[in-house]
């Protein structure tokens, strides 16, 4: 098994090897150790494309031993096309990768996965409304599925893990890569509750060009995309393209007209027919019944009347469905200063209003 991966590893870290070449050197030769040994053959099975004089160097220089070592300290597993646990939503897109490194472990074939993706540039609202619905479906026994990155991705992983549930993190490096930094430890919680996943050698930085290709696995593993808030022009709509050819449903969150972070969103909503979401029932409706999935959680971005709220709080709570400054508040709702304040500290105690940086405040959805 040893010579197996090391030779499995080697084959997989060439530049220009890719899933389909990999995946066509495999068949011939039967294994890896057989492939990396007989490279004369390879223009019989890969043509005249790849650059063989590259790739031999790269081979002459490899230190197979260090790069089985490498795989050790990075504490992953590797699973292949060809075994029978590689996920199967996956398995069945267009040019599946052929190797996954992965830490945890991977979702079951009858677990209801679903990606909750937008900007890395959340605003308040964006990460409000990713992390109430991420924490609601992963209640109900989704698997919420994320590419790790800041803004969005991350709101989605951390309400997931707060909420008890399980969650994806796909990676656009190496699995011994943590990106971006600050995330090292919510990686680690999402390898102990779920799995984090790479099809890139290990090592791998995280190259701009890595992204886009990534986004098809988040899209891949999931039998639905939540799109929560991304602009007119945004690496989301990548995601959202392979989304649509992989026959995935879509989804996205509704927000202000006047905010130009749910510009893509409405768009989404308005030119291709995309399922607006107010509530993980908008979500759950639209799958069978799954082993370990809830479809009876009353939840909505958009409460008529929440719980022990006199009408001076309710105002209050409505108005601040989106972050509004303290002196905008006192303005449009005819408050003074003093009153204001006094009327936000009950908010915060009772748990409905959440203080932001620079006298900004926005509601929690309870």
């Amino acid at each position: 098994m040893q010579l197996g991966m090391m030779h499995l590893l080697a084959l997989h870290s060439l530049s220009d090897i890719g899933s389909v070449r990999l995946k066509a050197l495999l068949d011939y030769f039967g294994d890896a150790e057989d492939a990396w040994l007989n490279f004369d053959e390879w223009r019989q099975v890969l043509g005249n494309g790849p650059a063989y004089a590259t790739m031999r160097q790269e081979m002459q220089k490899a230190d197979l031993p260090a790069l089985y070592e490498q795989f050790l300290r990075s504490d992953a597993k590797v699973v292949t096309l060809a075994e029978p646990h590689y996920p199967k939503l996956l398995r069945e897109i267009d040019e599946p990768p052929y190797l996954l490194f992965y830490r945890g472990e991977l979702p079951g074939e009858n677990d209801l996965t679903l990606a909750i993706i937008g900007s890395r540039k959340a605003t308040a609202y964006g990460r409000e409304a990713a992390a109430y619905l991420a924490g609601g479906l992963a209640k109900a026994g989704a698997w919420i599925v994320g590419g790790l990155a800041r803004g969005i991705d991350t709101c989605g992983h951390k309400a997931a893990l707060d909420a008890g549930g399980k969650t994806i993190g796909v990676l656009g490096c190496g699995i011994d890569v943590v990106y971006p930094r600050e995330n090292r430890q919510l990686f680690a919680e999402v390898a102990a509750n779920g799995c984090v996943i790479s099809e890139y050698p290990l090592g791998m930085q995280p190259l701009a060009m890595n992204f886009p290709i990534r986004n098809r696995v988040i899209s891949g593993l999931s039998r639905g995309v939540i799109v929560v808030e991304a602009g007119l022009k945004s690496g989301t709509q990548i995601t959202v393209d392979y989304a649509l050819e992989q026959g995935r449903n879509l989804y996205a969150v509704p927000g202000s007209i006047f905010s130009p972070a749910s510009a893509g969103t409405h768009r989404l909503i308005k030119d291709c027919g995309v399922k607006p979401v107010a509530s993980t029932e908008d979500v759950l409706e639209d799958f069978p019944l799954t082993d370990g999935v809830a479809q009876s959680v009353q939840q909505t971005l958009f409460p008529a009347q929440t719980p022990d709220l006199n009408n001076d709080e309710q105002r209050l709570f409505d108005y601040l469905a989106e972050q509004r400054h303290f002196n905008d508040i006192a303005r449009e709702l005819g408050l003074d200063s003093a009153g204001l304040a006094a009327l936000l500290t009950i908010g915060e105690l009772k748990g409905f209003i959440k203080r932001l940086d620079g006298q900004y405040y926005i509601r929690k959805n309870i």
